[in-house]
């Protein structure tokens, strides 16, 4: 699909194509992300060629409701030792708000990713600036 729609890329789950497969079909130029949640899997997106990451869940997670949260979250201490393992820019996605957000970048995130904290909240552009706001205390 980002292919026909000439998209400058594309960000890439479990489920969907490997990195350099999508590397092939979108060229040299193309963004290409990859969702991890440990050491071992962003090493291996980095070595397969991948622009950035996406980790988590960082933390329990309302917009995902076929999972146990207790088990999927990887904590910032995960967020931490991929920092240390890669050297392309990652982000941290999963439960993500402006109280936790400083923490996430703290840990090594170079940014966060939300979807909960804004979508729900009752003043999207208020949390959206809250969210900016420890993204910034966290660097």
């Amino acid at each position: 699909i980002a292919r026909a729609l000439d998209a400058d890329g594309v960000h890439l789950g479990d489920d969907d194509l490997p990195v350099p497969v999508a590397r092939d079909l979108l060229g040299d130029d193309a963004l290409v992300g990859r969702s991890v949640s440990t050491v071992d899997a962003a090493r291996d997106a980095e070595a397969a060629g991948a622009d950035y990451l996406g980790v988590g869940a960082v933390f329990a997670t309302g917009s995902k409701d076929d999972i146990d949260d207790d088990e999927y979250a990887v904590g910032t201490d995960r967020v931490a030792a991929i920092a240390e393992a890669v050297d392309i820019p990652f982000v941290g996605i999963g439960g993500i708000t402006a109280d936790n957000a400083t923490e996430v970048v703290e840990a090594g995130a170079d940014g966060v990713a939300v979807i909960t904290a804004i979508t729900r909240a009752e003043d999207p552009a208020a949390a959206t600036e809250a969210l900016h706001s420890a993204v910034e205390q966290g660097r």
